[in-house]
């Protein structure tokens, strides 16, 4: 049996998808309280948990096969069955996540040999070598452990900042920075690959991976080149792209991955974003700095430009017309874990959880709270 027959759906094959993703590789949360939240979130009428597994200083939970990489206070097997449990149980669908290329110091760690080096020798210790063979069985080996503690019809393949920020200098975004991507792209492809052509290939072996596992593959949309910009490697069309920022008005728009023949999920990193940050935690209610959540959002409504307060409404689809819009997901970020308790943390989520869940039209007891 397969694992999308096996366990709850994330509501991806459906267009159907409301999601709300952890990131349980900054902060350590107890699987008691992900068991709550999972409940929480299916009186709410969300179809999705994705867990963001891993990060640059954690991993999250001990993966078979790679237990010498985890936090000492990471999930355990137990722990992970406990979730899995409560999330078939209420319906929610669970989406792993193993983040990679990038933020990857912590799976380097015993591995420095496959730690990326750029063109002036400095070794890019959060970066994953692509270019060596032993890159693509490791990053298999780990995504094949995630999907055996967490069954499912998707998995998210990561694949956000990689490579320079448009920013960042010219040296940070110059296409020679990492003379290995380059090499082996032209050695695979021809002459004028680039080292985005070594990104997709990557992204798109571990895509084929997934669908041999009958799991959908997600794919933050950083470094996805639309078809119409002619890359000599698209990332194939059966990846849903989980669309969380447009940097500059040069950089594509979620009009251009429809386009050109994705599915999308709506990531909205200036409307969905709740950040335990340096500067502080988030305001209640989904407040940021464009309004609140319940007036800002929409679930068609992506980033039209970072920070800018400039929004891309996606049209309808006709009648008739399989929506390629699948949903839309929340993100919880903790770059500063330690900003609120656990308690704390989720007491002030579930001010966002509700204005979310009215928004996507799925709110199903608006009037019942965290406890």
């Amino acid at each position: 049996m397969s694992s999308a027959t096996a366990t709850a759906s994330s509501g991806l094959g459906s267009a159907s998808y409301r999601g709300l993703s952890l990131d349980v590789g900054r902060k350590a949360f107890t699987a008691g309280a992900v068991v709550r939240l999972i409940g929480r979130l299916s009186e709410l009428g969300f179809t999705a948990l994705h867990l963001h597994l891993t990060e640059t200083h954690r991993v999250g939970v001990r993966l078979p096969g790679f237990e010498e990489l985890a936090a000492e206070d990471a999930w355990d097997a137990d722990d992970a069955a406990r979730i899995v449990e409560a999330a078939e149980r209420a319906g929610i669908g669970l989406v792993p996540e193993i983040d990679l290329p990038s933020h990857a110091a912590a799976l380097l760690v015993g591995r420095e040999h496959l730690r990326l080096v750029d063109r002036h020798g400095v070794v890019h210790e959060d970066r994953l070598d692509i270019s060596q063979p032993e890159a693509l069985t490791f990053a298999l080996g780990l995504l094949e452990a995630a999907s055996a503690l967490f069954p499912g019809d998707a998995i998210h393949l990561g694949g956000d900042e990689f490579f320079g920020a448009p920013w960042e200098d010219d040296d940070a975004r110059d296409p020679e920075r990492f003379p290995a991507l380059v090499e082996h792209a032209r050695t695979e492809i021809g002459p004028d690959a680039t080292a985005m052509d070594s990104f997709a290939l990557f992204m798109n072996a571990l895509a084929a991976w997934a669908l041999e596992q009958d799991r959908v593959p997600m794919l933050w949309n950083d470094h996805v080149v639309p078809a119409a910009d002619g890359p000599l490697v698209p990332i194939r069309t059966d990846v849903v792209l989980d669309v969380w920022i447009r940097w500059r008005e040069w950089t594509p728009s979620a009009q251009d991955y429809l386009d050109s023949g994705y599915r999308l999920v709506n990531s909205n990193g200036d409307l969905l974003y709740f950040v335990l940050s340096a500067d502080g935690v988030p305001e209640p209610h989904g407040r940021r700095r464009f309004g609140l959540l319940e007036s800002a959002f929409a679930p068609r409504r992506f980033m039209g430009l970072a920070a800018q307060n400039l929004h891309h409404d996606v049209p309808e689809v006709p009648a008739g017309v399989p929506d390629t819009v699948l949903g839309a997901s929340m993100s919880v970020w903790c770059d500063s874990p330690d900003a609120l308790a656990e308690a704390e943390m989720f007491e002030l989520l579930d001010t966002w959880l509700v204005p979310f869940a009215r928004v996507m039209g799925a709110e199903r007891h608006p009037v019942q709270t965290w406890h």
